[in-house]
């Protein structure tokens, strides 16, 4: 990683002895007023920290990630509860593929529009919008495009893996279209609809239910490419709602399309290398148990990763609400929006905790609740997944700092070694220790990649002074 270096004036002669002596008290009273002075600027900033304003987007975004997250957490539970550990196991890895795709998104796509939409006039955000939206479609249709040619060539080939393609489409089909479902809700945040935004998920909740409400009705046993064509169908039920809402239109993107993404793929190539790294680091474990432990390993580590999801709906709901706003105080207060990062972290690591403590306080009885059942080692694979959650909101608040200050290469660069250590931790403590050690390799790249970032802030800060 480049690091600027703090260059310091040399004196051309030693320092004098009487420097050390005469001079100590006024360096002492110097130091208590400058001491003085950093605490009354650090109060002003907090003070101009309108917290009022953001009351009602903050509840209208958490009402909006209840409804998303909860469902997709309800979806969670009724497939651990009626699937096999084998096949839940299958439908997490699909899953997490689908969120690759939509990181892919956001990265090149996604977070370019929300760093970038502030520069533009007022009357040219929803053209710029449009744009960004082409560009979801033609990557979305590149991937059906290459699906489609792989399943003809696939089932010529081999004639007796239907049962395996279906679920790769499946996945293809629910990962384009969360990505369409994604934009809009980014949108609904950058331009201050929050309701819009509620309206999105609360379409795509609703369809993606009555689909398993008839599946269950009419008997037919739940599976893993039914769960993900029924999300993708209330997600593109979404995404067609918000559209006719908006005032966004496709045909207002087409003057300026290429440009448009020359100048997002500037810097998303940067964020897009950090999140191949980081779902690498995120996701890995799962792909290295199926080998080791088999479907039914990836099954039981990600039953027990159901229980920190609660506590990830405010994660997301903050995060579509500080990082249009930080964008902006980067123009206008960047010593405002350090401190609106730190303090967010801050808060939000503490309730992490006390989340963490109510919950294993009553593991047993959550674990039943839940899943209906009770696995082998549940209770000690969440304790430790709890620790993963801490850390992983320590560092996505320094996280989305970095990526607000446009500087995705650093994440980037900071990303491999956590990865590594990830990886190569996975591979060591899965055959040592089997789920147990699986989820102990994800925290250990949460912890080192914190201390990265957060040390990169801390660094950067101290040149700017």
């Amino acid at each position: 990683m480049a690091m600027k270096k703090l260059i310091e004036p040399k004196l051309d002669c030693d320092p004098h002895t009487s420097w050390n002596s005469s001079n100590d008290g006024a360096r002492t009273k110097q130091g208590e007023a400058t001491n003085v002075r950093s605490l009354s600027r650090a109060t002003s900033l907090l003070a101009q920290v309108n917290f009022s304003a953001l009351k009602i987007p903050l509840t209208l975004s958490l009402v909006n990630q209840v409804i998303s997250s909860g469902g997709n957490f309800l979806l969670s539970i009724y497939l651990a509860r009626t699937l096999t550990l084998a096949e839940f196991g299958v439908y997490g890895i699909g899953y997490g593929l689908c969120m690759l795709y939509v990181g892919i998104g956001n990265s090149v796509i996604l977070t370019q529009m929300s760093v970038n939409m502030s520069t533009h006039a007022k009357d040219q955000k929803d053209v710029y919008a449009a744009k960004m939206l082409n560009a979801v479609f033609v990557l979305g249709g590149a991937i059906l495009f290459l699906t489609a040619i792989g399943y003809l060539i696939s089932s010529f080939i081999w004639p007796d893996s239907n049962r395996l393609l279906s679920k790769v489409c499946a996945v293809a089909v629910a990962a384009v279209l969360f990505l369409c479902n994604e934009f809009f809700i980014s949108y609904a945040y950058l331009r201050r609809k929050e309701s819009l935004a509620l309206v999105v998920n609360g379409v795509t909740m609703l369809v993606l239910f009555i689909c398993l409400f008839i599946e269950y009705n009419a008997g037919i046993t739940p599976s893993v490419e039914n769960s993900l064509f029924f999300y993708a169908l209330g997600a593109a039920a979404g995404a067609a709602t918000a559209y006719h809402r908006s005032s966004i239109r496709m045909s207002q993107g087409f003057q300026g399309f290429v440009p448009a993404v020359i100048e997002s793929w500037h810097h998303g190539r940067w964020a897009l290398g950090g999140v191949i790294v980081t779902w690498m680091q995120s996701q890995t474990y799962a792909y290295i148990a199926m080998l080791f432990l088999g479907s039914v390993g990836v099954g039981l580590v990600n039953a027990a990763k159901l229980f920190i999801s609660p506590f990830s709906f405010l994660l997301s709901a903050i995060q579509k609400i500080t990082i249009p706003r930080l964008a902006d105080l980067r123009q206008t207060n960047p010593s405002r929006m350090m401190l609106v990062s730190v303090l967010l972290t801050t808060g939000l690591t503490i309730l992490t905790i006390i989340y963490s403590l109510i919950l294993l306080s009553s593991v047993n009885f959550a674990a039943s609740l839940i899943l209906g059942r009770h696995d082998a080692n549940i209770e000690a694979l969440i304790g430790i997944w709890c620790w993963v959650l801490i850390f992983q909101m320590v560092r996505t608040g320094g996280g989305v700092l970095l990526q607000v200050q446009k500087k995705f290469r650093i994440l980037t660069l900071l990303n491999i070694p956590s990865a590594i250590i990830t990886i190569a931790l996975a591979f060591l403590l899965i055959r040592t220790n089997g789920a147990v050690g699986a989820i102990w390799s994800v925290v250990a790249g949460e912890v080192a990649l914190s201390l990265l970032i957060w040390r990169e802030i801390a660094n950067d800060k101290t040149h700017q002074h």
